[in-house]
């Protein structure tokens, strides 16, 4: 995958991304996304959820690091997005349950600043790189 949008084509991306996603029945089905600020992780992660049915409002982690929702959605039944950009050590996913939520089926988790803690995501994870100039933004599958 790899595209060119405007952030009014930010729901249709989502969609696509939804469909490339295979539920993992042995975990929780994690996505990475990384870019700059202002890339348009969250809105990304916004339109996910909105595709999920998630009845709540979806604001960025950035100062409680994850946020759990549950989802009206074939596939998934619970969203989690984290924001990784203020984790310092990976000694921090501890108290977050990181290891329960990864051993959790039809959970969907969404990855923001994946760099941080590259090495507690599971190697079978997608991975979405968004890069932005201007109102271009560019999306592109990873791995």
């Amino acid at each position: 995958m790899e595209r060119t949008y405007i952030e009014s084509d930010t729901a249709a991306i989502a969609k696509e991304i939804l469909s490339l996603l295979a539920p993992n029945n042995a975990g929780a089905t994690v996505v990475a996304v990384e870019g700059d600020l202002g890339a348009g992780k969250t809105t990304l992660t916004k339109a996910l959820a909105h595709e999920l049915g998630v009845a709540e409002t979806v604001v960025s982690p950035t100062f409680v690091i994850a946020k759990f929702y549950p989802t009206n959605h074939a596939s998934f039944d619970t969203l989690v997005h984290m924001d990784a950009y203020r984790i310092e050590s990976l000694d921090e996913l501890g108290p977050l349950g990181w290891e329960t939520v990864l051993q959790q089926p039809r959970t969907l988790v969404i990855v923001e600043w994946p760099e941080k803690i590259s090495d507690a995501i599971p190697e079978d994870h997608y991975h979405f790189a968004i890069s932005h100039d201007g109102d271009q933004r560019s999306i592109s599958r990873k791995k």
